[in-house]
């Protein structure tokens, strides 16, 4: 439908390091607490291979560990982005059944909001998608391959900043809304 893969972006390096944080936090609390469990107690041997071992005999606080966070984790920092194909592209909206299409027939104009990072892309239909990539020259030269008209200044800028900044703030209030949620028991035990 689309034809050719051309191009996928990827999430932005800071954002990475901030989930991989967060991975590391919680993978610190799992191996804590595990060693907080009175079977776990029993064998009276606490080193990391011993934990693993633990999980193995009892898997449910594994396999909820691996869905709340690794899994999560693994998607938004490697596999979710948008795709630019040789008719339209793919906006990954956050989850997969989210995804919306985009012909370029479609696309009115591009704005560059961040010299490297940060570009807005306009439809007929007044929609506004926002694409955040390491290096947005591939996604202007896609664009103006298809004749696309675009405006290269920055002036949307200081906007950007507060999105990104409510992006942290969200991402941040969901961590802090498991950890709590998992020292309740709400998920865990």
């Amino acid at each position: 439908m689309l034809g050719k893969k051309l191009y996928k972006t990827g999430m932005l390096n800071i954002f990475r390091l901030i989930i991989l944080a967060i991975v590391v936090f919680f993978l610190n609390d799992f191996i804590l607490d595990t060693y907080t469990y009175e079977k776990f107690q029993m064998l009276r041997r606490f080193k990391i291979l011993d934990v693993l071992e633990y999980h193995y005999k009892y898997p449910y606080e594994f396999i909820t560990f691996f869905f709340l966070i690794i899994a999560p984790a693994f998607y938004y920092a490697l596999i979710r982005g948008v795709r630019f194909h040789d008719k339209g592209f793919v906006f990954n909206r956050g989850l997969p059944f989210m995804n919306k299409t985009v012909m370029y027939e479609d696309v009115k104009t591009y704005k560059l909001l961040h010299p490297n990072l940060v570009v807005t892309i306009h439809t007929k239909n007044n929609d506004i998608y926002l694409i955040a990539d390491n290096s947005v020259e591939r996604v202007i030269a896609i664009l103006d391959q298809h004749n696309i008209q675009g405006d290269l200044a920055r002036d949307d800028y200081a906007n950007l900043i507060t999105n990104f900044r409510k992006f942290i703030i969200v991402v941040l209030t969901f961590t802090f809304v498991v950890f709590f949620a998992k020292k309740l028991a709400i998920f865990f035990r």
